[in-house]
């Protein structure tokens, strides 16, 4: 007997039994369903952490600090270091940070110093690496390989200056009492700064004694997007190339009368090639006697409990599959006692036992795919109602629809490939599997017996 002979007769059984059948997929149609919402209730969540961690910053970075553990052995974070670090598989970047913190910085801008700040940190970087590490421009451009005293400038950068030539009191713009509205959200109308980092020169100013100082002036050629992931600098700080940043330090050390020693970094950062990668370094690099952050562990953790609500949420709807299961066991058993006697005729015309078996399973086996089919098409049109008014910021049809695939935004239920094809192989299975014992127990009645059966 061809497959086709087995699937004639699959499909004329289930019609000639149609009441029967529509209940039989209607029970896994329900528990396919279930499973498969509950299931994408989890995966949306996971997207939704994986979105508000990305937002947070690039999740391959990791950050470097000495070691200040008295107990711990002393390593220094030197270029020799970074480039022991660079030679750590799947690192993709490393790049030292410099601050000045043995003497104070004193920034200043306009005509005879008039705009003046002395908490903005400075950082002293490789600017071949900006780009590596998640500084991106929002107005201005990148440095000019080979220019010296070039400079990028913190998004708020500006808003951390005070005007000397006005009253104490009412010589600070506070940027912090304006950044959001009422309603919490970033306010996009902030009031302008005093001036404008990419119009003026700023002069830094390390201040070694109290008569004696080493002053370099900079042209900010861009303004970087606030991103804390890539370091506190990016909001209110100034960033200058680490190289001028060593001739800086240097020169502050010689006109204080101190010897310019070994050169270490405050801090280095390093770039992972993948997520993934990012735990192994970590053992790596604190093997090495440093200090690391990064949001692995949280990344990690926030993994944990989201399996943890999968299966869970996913062991709720399984028993609605499981009751489907029991559904089609029941009426394939009832299948066998009614056709009985056809089973009797199709032995006693030559068929063969194996033949019996596979048709009986085809039959389990197209009520779980029809079953798992309608439940999947259900539990797309029910993520689908769900998301959206849950995200009715994004009412449009295409951005929703990404929305349910995961690909854009929080969603609340998001139904990816895997679980839906997953759900259509689960349901096959089951109705195979709940068919295979009333299978063997078709092809076990005696030819002689099942004719005479009434």
């Amino acid at each position: 007997m061809t497959f086709r002979d087995l699937w004639h007769m699959c499909l004329n059984n289930l019609k000639r039994r149609r009441s029967r059948t529509i209940l039989t997929v209607l029970g896994v149609m329900i528990g396919c369903m279930s499973i498969v919402i509950m299931v994408s209730i989890g995966a949306g969540l996971s997207v939704s952490q994986e979105k508000m961690l990305a937002q947070m910053g690039d999740l391959r970075q990791i950050t470097i600090y000495p070691n200040y553990d008295p107990s711990a052995q002393a390593v220094k974070l030197d270029e020799q270091t970074i480039t022991q670090i660079q030679a750590i598989p799947n690192v993709q970047a490393a790049t030292g940070k410099f601050e000045i913190t043995d003497y104070p910085v004193r920034i200043t801008s306009g005509t005879n110093g008039r705009y003046e700040t002395a908490y903005t940190n400075m950082v002293g970087i490789d600017f071949s690496q900006l780009e590596n590490f998640g500084y991106e421009i929002k107005e201005g451009t990148y440095p000019s390989p080979g220019l010296k005293n070039q400079a990028l400038a913190g998004e708020r950068f500006a808003y951390s200056f005070m005007d000397t030539a006005r009253p104490e009191g009412s010589n600070r713009i506070d940027i912090y009492s304006v950044l959001y509205d009422e309603n919490g959200q970033l306010n996009e109308n902030l009031p302008d700064p005093y001036f404008d980092p990419l119009q003026a020169k700023v002069n830094i100013d390390v201040q070694v004694q109290e008569d004696a100082d080493v002053e370099q002036e900079v042209s900010v050629c861009g303004i970087v997007k606030e991103n804390y992931s890539a370091g506190y600098e990016t909001s209110e700080g100034l960033i200058i190339d680490l190289n001028d940043m060593k001739e800086l330090w240097k020169a502050a050390n010689k006109k204080a009368g101190k010897s310019n020693g070994n050169f270490t970094y405050s801090q280095a950062v390093v770039m992972a090639d993948t997520i993934d990668d990012v735990s192994e370094i970590e053992k790596e690099i604190q093997n090495l006697g440093f200090q690391t952050s990064s949001m692995e562990s949280m990344r990690q953790s926030m993994q944990e409990s989201t399996r943890l609500i999968q299966l869970v949420l996913g062991g709720i709807g399984a028993v609605s599959l499981l009751v489907a299961a029991i559904g089609i066991a029941n009426t394939m058993i009832m299948s066998i006692t009614e056709r009985t006697k056809e089973i009797g005729i199709m032995k006693a015309l030559g068929c063969y036992t194996k033949n019996i078996r596979q048709l009986f399973l085809l039959e389990a086996g197209v009520i779980g795919l029809i079953g798992g089919s309608i439940g999947l098409i259900l539990s797309y049109i029910a993520s689908f109602v769900m998301n959206y008014f849950s995200n009715q910021s994004a009412p449009d049809l295409v951005t929703q629809i990404l929305y349910l695939l995961g690909v854009e935004g929080t969603p609340l239920s998001c139904i990816p490939l895997w679980l839906a094809l997953g759900a259509l192989v689960f349901s096959m299975l089951v109705g195979i599997i709940s068919g295979y014992y009333p299978a063997n127990k078709a092809v076990k009645i005696p030819a002689l017996e099942a004719i005479r059966h009434d």
